[in-house]
């Protein structure tokens, strides 16, 4: 496959009254500050992203799909894992990170398992049609969708139906400044991403596969409707579905608590 330039960013359509309807909706937070705003609408003479220092770039169809504000250590983590910036996510790959987080707190009792988000999900790198065979070009936002692991396996059937939209027409010129307090998430720096890191597709390690029990066999059974209903989350959700607790996660006493990436050759975040 050939691939050609990038298309350059479109202007952002987003204005501060669209700015202040998200945060009316509890999408964003409340602006508290003049000086350091949660959120900034990119000025006119904004052509493409440009924020300043302390901000990362973010779309309304994230927030709208299940991004917290600020992020949860498990969006952190998966900024690390895949080597990527806010704005690498598609707005599907959003989805799929808050339902998972969902799932994990609502219907296994537990934080956002780590282990098995690796067991379910692997990334694929979207790539722009040119409508010439054989032709693609890198997309500057969107490039990373997250995907159900499929082949010989029963992985799908472990998880919960997931519905995603198809179409997210004008989505990426909804862009805007978002507060990046204490520099949780990757600095913007606007790069491409041209080809595929390996590592997207990896799963659980060899020496972390018992982590990976119970969660999938009770995963299984709320699949078929049946919660379990003695689990308890082992930490305070967030709008994403993160802890705000996450010391159990850290010390590897439970298989159940290794939640996100910490001292076992992960990120640590």
């Amino acid at each position: 496959m050939r691939l050609i330039a990038a298309d350059d960013w479109r202007p952002s359509s987003m204005t501060e009254r669209r700015l202040l309807e998200l945060e009316k909706e509890g999408l964003l937070r409340r602006r508290t500050s003049s000086s350091w705003p949660e959120w900034i609408a990119p000025g006119a003479d904004h052509r493409e992203p440009e924020p300043p220092k302390g901000y990362v770039v973010s779309f309304a169809k994230f927030h709208r799909h299940g991004l917290g504000s600020p992020p949860s250590r498990f969006m952190r983590a998966l900024c690390q894992h895949y080597g990527v910036e806010l704005q690498h996510f598609s707005p599907n790959a959003i989805t799929a990170t808050a339902v998972f987080a969902a799932v994990c707190e609502g219907y296994l009792g537990m934080m956002p398992h780590w282990d098995l988000w690796l067991h379910l999900y692997r990334g694929e790198l979207f790539k722009a049609s040119t409508w010439t065979t054989g032709v693609r070009k890198p997309v500057r936002a969107g490039c990373l969708n997250l995907v159900l692991k499929t082949g010989k396996t029963k992985r799908p059937r472990e998880y919960i139906p997931v519905g995603l939209t198809s179409n997210h027409a004008g989505w990426d010129s909804q862009w805007f400044y978002l507060r990046n307090d204490d520099d949780l998430l990757p600095v913007y720096t606007g790069r491409l991403i041209s080809e595929r890191p390996t590592h997207w597709t990896y799963g659980v390690v060899h020496v972390h596969q018992s982590w990976l029990d119970p969660p999938p066999r009770r995963l299984e059974e709320a699949t078929r409707g049946r919660p379990n209903s003695r689990s308890r989350p082992l930490g305070r959700p967030s709008s994403e579905g993160a802890p705000a607790d996450v010391s159990a996660a850290e010390d590897g006493r439970d298989g159940s608590q290794r939640l996100v990436p910490g001292s076992r050759g992960l990120p640590n975040v």
